[in-house]
């Protein structure tokens, strides 16, 4: 066959769309940016020198277009400090410590569905983002909220709506004569107490979407596997037990016909790193990481912890791959075409879930 990936991009379910939005950099002041900073720190230490000065006098760190480490910073002291360990210090008005209060603060007062809200560090903001339906009430409501922490959080009526919906693939059923739309597949990855066990990891409201279907079925028509679990509202992962010895299980991800990228191993993707997916929607793209352990109000309950991105996907990429050279990052949870931006659930944490590994 051709490679599982390829295949695996059209293994079922449903896919969700998500509204996420790039808010203003309105609340960041111009960054510290001296000829006296080196480009030679690196994201462990970046990120070890954030721990170190605390979150009352940090913003977050995070990449920039130059591969560079920026971290920001709220006072002088620190500033120096950054730019002594090689780094490039951003002055902001709001710490760490500050936009994590807030958010824990949305976090309890915002369950609409329709409606997502994180921290962008390297904006200095938090963002809610509302979609089609939330209401014109509902939508003052969180203006009124928005407007109640003194500009430090900015919203944004998006231009689709955030839902699951279906996209063909009747060869998720053992009769394929569902209604269940096509999922992909993230990566094959294998039990670590037993190597010779093979699965493969895609997102959760897929697996979690079809219940009652064992079977799953690749994009020809072959037997694939069976359901092995899922996880969603709360993550968005979930596993699926290879179960047909003829077909072929790279490690591996499908990017176009005769193309492939080898995945060595995995990790979490950085604040403001160029990443990539695979889909059988949309195909192979690539953007940035515009934000951290962000949370989205799926109709069918939140979703935490995801990374927000500027690739565009599609209904039918939900669970595929996201990746950096040979490093596994994440699955495609949701996104707004219309806006090109996509949600994703970190792979690490459904990795450690199920006790696999990328190889």
């Amino acid at each position: 066959m051709p490679s599982l990936r390829r295949a695996a991009a059209v293994a079922t379910a449903a896919v969700l769309a998500a509204v996420l939005a790039v808010p203003s950099t309105a609340g960041a002041r111009s960054p510290a940016d001296t000829d006296s900073a080196r480009a030679d720190l690196t994201s462990k230490a970046a990120h070890a020198l954030v721990d170190r000065l605390g979150a009352d006098r940090t913003g977050g760190a995070w990449l920039d277009r130059s591969g560079r480490m920026v971290v920001a910073v709220t006072d002088a002291a620190a500033e120096k400090a950054v730019v002594d360990a090689g780094g490039i210090a951003r002055m902001v008005t709001h710490s760490a410590a500050e936009l994590n209060a807030i958010n824990a603060t949305l976090a309890a007062q915002i369950d609409t569905p329709g409606v997502a809200f994180g921290v962008d560090s390297m904006n200095n903001k938090l963002f809610i983002d509302a979609d089609t339906t939330v209401s014109a009430e509902d939508y003052q409501r969180l203006a009124d909220l928005a407007a109640s922490h003194g500009g430090a959080v900015t919203l944004r009526r998006m231009r689709g709506e955030l839902k699951p919906f279906i996209q063909g693939g009747r060869f998720i059923t053992p009769n394929r004569g569902s209604e269940y739309g096509s999922c992909s597949v993230g990566f094959n990855v294998r039990k670590k107490a037993n190597p010779n066990s093979l699965y493969m990891i895609t997102a959760g409201h897929c697996t979690v979407g079809a219940s009652g279907v064992s079977d799953w079925y690749d994009g020809v028509g072959q037997y694939v596997g069976y359901d092995a679990g899922g996880y969603f509202p709360g993550n968005d992962f979930g596993l699926i037990k290879h179960n047909n010895a003829s077909l072929s299980k790279p490690g591996n991800v499908w990017i176009s016909e005769g193309v492939v990228r080898d995945i060595t191993h995995s990790r979490d993707a950085g604040l403001g790193e160029t990443v990539c997916h695979s889909g059988w929607k949309t195909g192979y793209r690539c953007g940035e990481v515009l934000a951290k352990n962000t949370t989205a109000n799926y109709a069918e309950g939140r979703v935490t912890g995801l990374d927000y991105t500027s690739f565009c996907a599609a209904g039918g990429d939900s669970g595929g791959s996201v990746f950096h050279g040979d490093a596994a990052l994440g699955l495609v949870s949701g996104g707004i075409p219309e806006d090109c931006r996509t949600y994703v659930q970190p792979v690490n944490e459904a990795l450690a879930w199920y006790d696999v590994e990328v190889y």
